[in-house]
């Protein structure tokens, strides 16, 4: 019998895909972009990459991070580490002196946590320097915010600071989080000038049986991947009705996508099957791994088409 071990093992590899879409490729080069300007400008030219939580952001920061490994570098016979992108979430709350921290430990620092704010600062301005930084990315950058009952605002302090940081660096920031919170950054100009670029990423859309929308081509590529560690699916993904169950169990949310279909992979390799059935999907919906993402009662692979049409068309209405 095949251990869960194993069975885990086998379904990771599917986290090693990166499954681009023409949003995702936008996104992607335009924040290379950004840092290729800052250079050539001699001004920092950042950027935002804005989408709900599910969507994609931190695997396309991991990716662009991966295209800008780091490598070692012989300078009058010294060695020195270069990292060209790195990235950090902000710390909640966040301070100057806990983003500062943060951004020293990803630098590799030894002594990161060490010192006063100020010290923290300039070493931080140093190491980047030294180290050739050219892109950074700040995730959950909604925690430089002050937020009440009746107000949001951008923390004065720290908005300041990394406004101080960008400038004297002139290296391009990413700043990555939800959207809502990107008109809050153009209350104040100073820094809303230095984030002129904004890319967003969007759920999958369903589209109609003769027009496919987004979901289809990302499905067909994950049913390509999965052939290359002989997995499979009955029917495929060119079929529209399951089409339309995925749809509704997920809302199109990709790690929510990519979640039912690791979970109906796992069902089905542990009945040593590695063709991933309807079935297998009906019982990874009923896990409750998509209820917080779609509120559906009723498992939708257990729906027929004019049942799940229904459904949509009343949500959407």
């Amino acid at each position: 019998m095949i251990s869960n071990q194993s069975i885990y093992e086998h379904v990771s590899q599917l986290n090693e895909i990166v499954i681009t879409s023409d949003e995702f490729m936008q996104a992607f080069n335009g924040i290379q972009q950004c840092s290729e300007r800052s250079i050539a400008y001699k001004e920092p030219i950042g950027s935002m990459l804005l989408a709900k939580g599910g969507l994609g952001k931190t695997t396309l920061c991991n990716a662009i991070v991966s295209q800008m490994p780091r490598s070692i570098k012989v300078e009058k016979d010294r060695k020195k580490t270069i990292i060209p992108a790195f990235y950090v979430e902000v710390p909640s709350p966040a301070t100057v002196k806990s983003l500062a921290i943060t951004m020293l430990h990803k630098l590799g620092d030894p002594s990161h946590h060490t010192g006063t704010t100020s010290y923290l600062t300039d070493r931080l301005g140093y190491l980047l320097q030294q180290c050739e930084t050219k892109l950074v990315f700040l995730d959950e950058f909604h925690h430089l915010f002050e937020r009440k009952a009746t107000s949001t605002r951008l923390n004065i302090t720290v908005g300041n600071w990394l406004k101080t940081l960008v400038n004297e660096t002139g290296i391009s920031f990413c700043l990555v989080g939800l959207p809502e919170f990107a008109e809050f950054i153009q209350v104040d100009s100073q820094i809303a000038r230095r984030f002129p670029f904004h890319y967003q990423l969007n759920p999958l859309t369903l589209g109609t049986q003769t027009s496919p929308g987004t979901l289809y081509p990302f499905l067909k590529e994950v049913s390509h991947r999965a052939s290359e560690i002989q997995i499979s699916f009955s029917p495929d993904f060119d079929n529209f009705l399951l089409r339309v169950q995925i749809y509704t169990a997920t809302k199109g949310y990709h790690a929510y996508v990519m979640s039912l279909i690791r979970e109906s992979m796992a069902i089905a390799l542990a009945e040593n099957r590695n063709t991933i059935t309807i079935n297998d999907f009906s019982q990874a919906w009923n896990l409750g791994i998509t209820s917080f993402i779609s509120k559906q009662i009723t498992n939708p692979f257990e729906m027929s088409l004019s049942s799940l049409a229904s459904t949509l068309k009343k949500e959407y209405s």
